[in-house]
């Protein structure tokens, strides 16, 4: 189980996310105040697959930033799911997310720009 509050720095900025549910093989954490919000959520499961069913580990990230009277909400939104089969080593998973995670930070400008 994560910490009861986790840290996420965006645009320079550190927020302490407290955890307000853990239940069902998942955790939800939050930080709300005025002017906007953030939420993380993780989740475990089991993908019912052929020939074997996948174990489903997914991590979600919203931001809401609310309206004020001169400027629309703004919301962003990212997650990532990491699935493997249950007889699969869950070190090479470890190894593979890395890489995705690395592939990620060099394409990501590009990708929020609509290159694919």
């Amino acid at each position: 189980m994560f910490a009861n509050t986790l840290t996420v720095t965006i645009d320079g900025v550190a927020a302490i996310l407290v955890r307000v549910n853990q239940d069902n093989f998942g955790s939800t954490y939050r930080l709300k105040d005025a002017t906007q919000e953030t939420n993380l959520r993780f989740t475990n499961g089991t993908d019912k697959a052929s020939p074997e069913p996948l174990d489903r580990h997914t991590m979600y990230l919203e931001r809401r930033i609310y309206a004020t009277p001169t400027a629309t909400e703004k919301f962003y939104s990212f997650s990532s799911t990491f699935r493997m089969r249950g007889s699969s080593d869950p070190a090479m998973l470890d190894k593979v997310v890395a890489g995705a995670i690395t592939l990620l930070s060099a394409q990501k400008t590009g990708m929020v720009g609509g290159e694919s």
